[in-house]
């Protein structure tokens, strides 16, 4: 097997330092009222792995209360999904020992550690482990729960700091981990009546990934999913491409380079895939709060919420801004001013800036968009 195959977007993996205020906030942003919790202690797991390292016994050293043991951790999963099923999310609290999410959380803040949209069987994950081992990506922690085995690829070599998870199962019941405790959020929802924010959502239409430099990148991307053609373009404040361009709530001049492609679906067989940013000239959330910050991983995610009307975009856009704590942080126009290009700093609530596109400027379906150019990385010169 040469490429992981991204099939249907079962759920993303959000870190977080405090699992059951986020999915409080996810309560209110998704309307995920109820979430299933497992406390998922190091004694549930079996075959364990860490950066290449199994449980060890304990050192000899003389140390007042219980001694850790190496290379074993533990963790609280949380699994919530919207009313329509289209969207499902895991939210995951390191507890003790180390992890990769104990170090996304020390090294990165909460944020998205990865995400789930691959099952194998024994064989095809044998021979994707081996491909991706040769090309530079190691499995960077695994473990046995429940019915299945979970390997994390970890694609900060080539990609950015994320994670693909993959799960092998071996018996039936597999996606049904054991609920420890039911969490119901439905009599703590801030939201005002009637107002729903992301309840009804289609699915994510794709995971921005901020990068330091696109040209190197964007081919490891085309690689590694086994998707050669991606479309590219040069987004920056000028007519026919940005225009009222803002950043953190201020007016800006500035520009970008992405490369986008599809590569799997939602539950409700909407695409999703990636869209590779690196900032360029003048200021963006993209380079100053985020790159220089954190370094290349997952910026936004965009969610595609019906808004069929401005009454309603005004109302969310309001409630998010005054109640959520989530004002817009990136804006602008694109395209002959026929759609609204906007950012929400959801950041300190869901983890992630979240992409949400308004209704349609102009009467009529939407346009498909040329690129400024294509990508097509099978193209090679002799």
């Amino acid at each position: 097997m040469n490429a992981i195959p991204l099939q249907t977007l079962r759920y993303l993996t959000i870190v977080t330092g405090d699992v059951k205020a986020t999915a409080r906030n996810y309560a209110d942003f998704y309307g995920i009222e109820r979430w299933n919790v497992t406390h998922v202690t190091p004694d549930r797991l079996s075959h364990v792995t860490i950066r290449g390292r199994v449980p060890a016994a304990p050192p000899p050293f003389d140390l007042d209360g219980p001694v850790p043991i190496p290379n074993a951790y533990g963790f609280v999963s949380a699994l919530g999904s919207t009313p329509g099923g289209n969207l499902t999310f895991q939210l995951v609290q390191p507890v003790s020992g180390l992890s990769t999410f104990e170090e996304f959380l020390v090294t990165r803040g909460a944020g998205v550690h990865g995400l789930f949209a691959t099952v194998l069987g024994a064989a095809e994950f044998a021979a994707l482990r081996a491909w991706l081992a040769g090309e530079g990506i190691p499995v960077a922690q695994s473990y046995r729960l429940g019915g299945a085995d979970y390997a994390y690829f970890d694609m900060r070599p080539l990609l950015g700091s994320f994670f693909v998870q993959v799960v092998v199962p071996h018996s039936d019941g597999w996606e049904r981990l054991p609920a420890d405790e039911v969490w119901d959020f439905s009599g703590s929802v801030t939201r005002p009546p009637g107002l729903t924010i992301a309840a009804d959502a289609a699915g994510i239409s794709h995971l921005g990934v901020v990068v330091d430099n696109l040209t190197e990148r964007l081919p490891h991307f085309a690689r590694l999913f086994g998707r050669p053609v991606w479309r590219g373009m040069h987004w920056r404040t000028a007519p026919g491409s940005l225009e009222d361009t803002t950043n953190n709530g201020r007016p800006v001049t500035h520009g970008y380079f992405t490369g986008r492609a599809d590569l799997g679906v939602n539950p409700s067989g909407l695409p999703f895939g990636f869209e590779v940013i690196q900032p360029a000239a003048g200021p963006s959330h993209y380079k100053e709060d985020y790159l220089q910050v954190l370094g290349p991983g997952i910026h936004h995610v965009d969610v595609r919420i019906p808004m069929a009307d401005w009454a309603r975009w005004e109302s969310v856009n309001g409630w998010l801004a005054d109640s959520f704590g989530a004002p817009t942080c990136m804006s602008g126009w694109l395209r002959n001013h026929s759609s609204l290009f906007h950012y929400q700093d959801t950041r300190e609530r869901l983890g992630y800036v979240t992409e949400i596109s308004a209704p349609r400027a102009t009467p009529g379906p939407r346009r498909a968009w040329q690129p400024d150019y294509w990508y097509d990385f099978s193209a090679q010169a002799p």
